[in-house]
């Protein structure tokens, strides 16, 4: 990859915020920002990216938010915008002390995700770890935003790095929901590939009396039926599924290692292998077709 997950994540996260923004929506976007990742100091709250396209876009989210804002180049790294607290009406500064943006903000769940990411966030290249994670710039905003995340479903855990409080997410699982709630599928197709051949790839290695040749075909196999029922959850949904193939598609992500006669063997009731392979085969049928819809769409 020739940029960073963690940049081509911004990037795509951004393209998607791109839209005119109501003095509300404007308000709630900057609170957010700079709940989490603003620092006060000197009569100033200011926030720092190294992204200059996210800056500008906050710059216009000011202008909507009618809230003067400066920007300039950060001694250290990136671009600064600063905040004057005397230039804050009351309700505004409030909502800031008490890390209001984020325990109410009206954002929904995609615009509160990709802008605390956006703010403060970074995920690890995926083929070195697992990792995403949040530095704020207070506790309180760490202390709101974990509860927010708890309440969608994503466990982070906390600790502190030199003084920062940092919030983590070290299951890949975990991750890939962060990425389909964010609206970034693209993305989460590929991390979902890269993580199933971890998965696959450390479960075969425990199994014994198995060539290289099956091994691999094996490997190959489960990771396009995975890839498959990844892409049919991101935009159709499992939902949408008949029974038997909802089923047949849950069982395959609970065991992605098991072969597709254990796969049959565990469902209930069992079935034998050609009928097990009929119903992934069918899964990846109807995979290929909504990705036929999209392109013919788009």
């Amino acid at each position: 990859m020739s940029a960073s997950f963690s940049k081509r994540l911004r990037g795509n996260l951004l393209a998607r915020s791109r839209k005119k923004l109501s003095r509300r929506e404007a308000r709630d976007i900057l609170g957010l920002v700079l709940t989490v990742a603003g620092r006060s100091g000197e009569g100033l709250i200011t926030f720092i990216s190294e992204q200059i396209e996210y800056v500008d876009y906050l710059v216009d989210a000011a202008q909507s938010a009618l809230l003067a804002v400066h920007m300039r180049k950060a001694f250290v790294k990136g671009n600064a915008l600063l905040f004057s607290w005397d230039t804050l009406d009351d309700e505004f500064c409030s909502r800031l002390e008490t890390a209001g943006f984020v325990a109410d903000s009206i954002l929904s769940r995609s615009e509160f995700l990709s802008h605390s990411f956006l703010a403060c966030g970074s995920l690890a290249d995926p083929n070195l770890q697992f990792a995403l994670e949040w530095q704020l710039a207070r506790e309180r905003a760490a202390e709101e935003l974990r509860s927010r995340l708890k309440n969608w479903g994503l466990m982070a855990s906390s600790t502190v790095r030199r003084g920062v409080p940092i919030l983590y997410i070290k299951n890949a699982e975990q991750i890939s929901d962060f990425l389909i709630m964010t609206g970034a599928t693209d993305l989460l197709l590929e991390y979902v590939d890269i993580r199933v051949r971890h998965e696959i790839t450390a479960g075969v290695n425990r199994l014994m009396n198995c060539d290289e040749a099956n091994t691999n075909r094996q490997v190959d196999t489960s990771s396009r039926q995975l890839e498959a029922i990844r892409y049919i959850a991101a935009t159709a949904g499992l939902g949408s599924l008949p029974d038997n193939l909802r089923l047949a598609a849950e069982k395959r992500l609970e065991a992605p290692e098991l072969s597709i006669r254990e796969l049959g063997e565990q469902m209930v009731p069992p079935i034998g292998k050609s009928g097990m392979n009929h119903r992934l085969r069918r899964l990846e049928e109807i995979a290929e077709e909504l990705k036929n819809d999209q392109s013919i769409s788009g």
